[in-house]
C-alpha cells in the first residue's frame, strides 16, 4: 500500500538575480537524475523573489531515467487525450512508472494519468490542468480533478484539486552527487493536488507537493521534489513520504552545457512539410537535427539552411534541435 501511494506522488525581478519564462513541464528526452536523500531534510517552504537555496547536504541512493514516447492504442482507450508519455526507469531496478499527459498547441498542460506495477490512476473525469505554458513568475492555475484509481491493495473514485504557481526564483546550490556540483539562478514551479479517494464507502486523503527548478538559462528541470501526505483512518495508514531527484546529465546537451539563451520560433507549428526555424540572433546555425520523445535522431542536416523537409516523419511530437557556434537551442514540434 505504501508503494502504491508513493506513486500519488510522482504525478502531482530582484538586484543581483533573475527569473526566466518555465516553458516546458517535462524534463529534456533522456535525462538522468539521482535519487537523493538530504540530512538535514531540505526546507522548501519560503517562496518569493531573490530567495537562495542550499541544498548542499545531498546523498545519492539510486538513479532514474526520463524517456518519453508517443501512447499506444491502449493508452489512448484508457487515457483518451494523451499526447505524451514520460517513463521514469530506475537503474538497476524492475521499477518503470509512467505519467500520462496531454499537451495542446496552445501551450495547455495536464496530466491525463499514471501507471505503474500495480497501480493505476486516471484522471479520466477531469485531467489535471496544470496551466498554459509558458508559465512565468507570479501565474497561478487551480483546477478541479476527478477520475479513478485501481492498485493491488484497494480501487475507487477520486475526486480534488490541483494548484499551480510560478512562486519562486533565485539561486540553486547542490554538492556533487555524481556529475559535478551545481549552482546556477532557477525558477520555481510549485504544484498541490489535494485528492479525497474514496474506497467503498471509505474516504482517505493525499495531500501531494511538488517543487520543481528550472535552470534559467537553458530551461533544464535540475531538481524536483513530491512529498505526499496519506491519511487512510479505516486502514490506520497516517504518514509522510518524499520523493527527491538531482539532475545528472543528459546525451542531448553540449558537453560544456553551453546552451544559447535567446528564444527562437518553430514556424509553422503544427508543421506539414516544411519545417522553418526563425532565428535572428548573431550566432550561425551549424546543423539541425529531429529526434523523436525518446531521445532518437530523426532527421538531420549539416550547414546554415533555416528550414528542413518533414514531410516523410509519421504524425506526432518531436523534438528540433538547432545547433549554433553558441550553443544548443531546443523546441518541441507537432508534425500532422
Amino acid at each position: 500500500m505504501k508503494k502504491t501511494l508513493l506513486l500519488l506522488s510522482t504525478i502531482v525581478t530582484s538586484i543581483g538575480f533573475a527569473q526566466s519564462p518555465i516553458n516546458d513541464f517535462f524534463s529534456i528526452p533522456m535525462s538522468s537524475y539521482a535519487i537523493v536523500e538530504s540530512t538535514p531534510a531540505l526546507d522548501q517552504s519560503a517562496s518569493g523573489a531573490g530567495l537562495t537555496w542550499n541544498f548542499t547536504n545531498l546523498t545519492a541512493v539510486g538513479t532514474n531515467t526520463d524517456t518519453y514516447a508517443a501512447p499506444d492504442a491502449g493508452q489512448l482507450s484508457l487515457f483518451p487525450g494523451t499526447t505524451e508519455v514520460l517513463t521514469i526507469t530506475t537503474l538497476g531496478s524492475l521499477e518503470v512508472n509512467n505519467i500520462l499527459a496531454k499537451e495542446e498547441m496552445s501551450g495547455a498542460f495536464s496530466f491525463t494519468g499514471v501507471t505503474a506495477a500495480g497501480i493505476e490512476l486516471n484522471y479520466n473525469l477531469n485531467n489535471a490542468l496544470l496551466g498554459t505554458f509558458p508559465l512565468a513568475y507570479t501565474d497561478t492555475t487551480s483546477d478541479p480533478v476527478a477520475g479513478s484509481f485501481s492498485s493491488d491493495a484497494a480501487s475507487g473514485d477520486f475526486t480534488g484539486t490541483i494548484t499551480t504557481s510560478v512562486d519562486a526564483y533565485g539561486t540553486l546550490i547542490m554538492n556533487d552527487v555524481g556529475e559535478g556540483a551545481y549552482s546556477g539562478n532557477v525558477t520555481r514551479l510549485k504544484v498541490v493536488q489535494d485528492l479525497t479517494l474514496t474506497v467503498v464507502i471509505f474516504n482517505g486523503s493525499v495531500t501531494q507537493t511538488s517543487y520543481y527548478y528550472y535552470d534559467n538559462s537553458n530551461g533544464n528541470l535540475v531538481f524536483r521534489s513530491n512529498t505526499a501526505e496519506i491519511v487512510f483512518a479505516f486502514a490506520g495508514i497516517n504518514e509522510t513520504i518524499t520523493l527527491m531527484e538531482s539532475f545528472l546529465t543528459n546525451p542531448l546537451t553540449t558537453p560544456s552545457n553551453n546552451w544559447v539563451e535567446k528564444e527562437f520560433q518553430v514556424i509553422p507549428n503544427p508543421v506539414n512539410d516544411v519545417l522553418n526555424i526563425s532565428y535572428n540572433a548573431p550566432n550561425t546555425i551549424q546543423s539541425i537535427r529531429v529526434s523523436d520523445l525518446n531521445g532518437r535522431l530523426i532527421l538531420s542536416a549539416a550547414g546554415s539552411s533555416k528550414t528542413m523537409d518533414v514531410s516523410s516523419l509519421q504524425s506526432g511530437l518531436y523534438i528540433v534541435a538547432v545547433q549554433t557556434e553558441g550553443g544548443l537551442m531546443m523546441k518541441k514540434f507537432l508534425k500532422k
